[in-house]
């Protein structure tokens, strides 16, 4: 199948953790994640799981991941060593730079093409977004992850 490209917005709080956390209930309640036993892969139908807990107890699921914000499980802080299964902040010149302000909203995010932030499969990024007023309103997580 390959890797997939992804994004996620969640609205803006200071633990940057507990919003991937959200993006991650988001995600799964939407069913918004690459399900291998769906009819279209080979695989026999089931169900999807009820909780996050049963997705990844789930032998294909660990081997094909889920294509989704779902495959990332840690943030890293500023200067961290990128990590597989893990979301990188950008830095400040990445900011500047790719979203052509130090106070990107959703629209210079929107305007972007994030695949070349991402170096490659099993990475991610993430950044904070602003309003018009340049308040913190969202924070946004990409990637391409999946097998």
């Amino acid at each position: 199948m390959g890797a997939s490209g992804w994004d996620y917005f969640t609205p803006y709080q200071q633990d940057v953790s507990a919003a991937l956390a959200a993006a991650h209930e988001r995600a799964f309640s939407e069913g918004d994640y690459f399900w291998l036993y769906d009819g279209r892969w080979g695989s026999p139908e089931r169900p999807r799981p009820s909780t996050i807990e049963e997705l990844w107890e789930d032998e294909g699921v660990r081997h094909s991941f889920t294509h989704s914000v779902l495959d990332i499980f840690r943030v890293l802080g500023p200067g961290e060593e990128p990590e597989v299964c893990s979301a990188r902040p950008l830095t400040a010149e990445e900011i500047t730079r790719v979203l052509g302000s130090s106070w990107p909203t959703r629209a210079d995010f929107e305007r972007i093409s994030e695949d070349g932030l991402i170096e490659e499969r099993g990475y991610a990024c993430y950044t904070v977004l602003y309003d018009e007023q340049r308040h913190p309103s969202e924070i946004v997580f990409w990637g391409v992850t999946g097998d």
